[in-house]
């Protein structure tokens, strides 16, 4: 089985879940964030990965993602995407009707809108 890994590396909290090639979320972990953002999207990650049997590195994962405000620091990242997009994409996948959404995050406040 295929497995898919997110990782938003944020100013407050950093963000893991893996995905298997169903979409179906089979690991999620948040930890408070640390200075070193690169610390703290390897342990979240590190974390996420042992709760999935069959996967014991991030290599193992076939794709991911690293989103947040540490992004471009998220070890082993096959692409980097803002969170602006990371956001609009997870919310017209989960209900299409949804026009706007508000993030509060940890250094500031966003209202991102979606065009129909």
């Amino acid at each position: 089985m295929k497995y898919y890994g997110g990782c938003d590396a944020g100013s407050t909290y950093t963000k893991c879940v893996i995905l298997d090639e169903n979409g179906k979320m089979v690991s999620s972990v948040t930890l408070k964030s640390k200075i070193n953002t690169v610390e703290s999207a390897k342990m979240a990650l590190d974390e996420a990965i042992a709760k999935v049997d069959g996967l014991s590195d991030p290599k193992d994962l076939a794709y991911l993602v690293g989103t947040g405000y540490g992004r471009n620091k998220v070890p082993f990242a096959d692409e980097n995407i803002s969170e602006i997009s990371c956001h609009a994409m997870g919310v017209h996948l989960a209900d299409p009707s949804v026009t706007s959404i508000i993030d509060i995050g940890g250094q500031d406040v966003k209202d991102i809108a979606i065009d129909p």
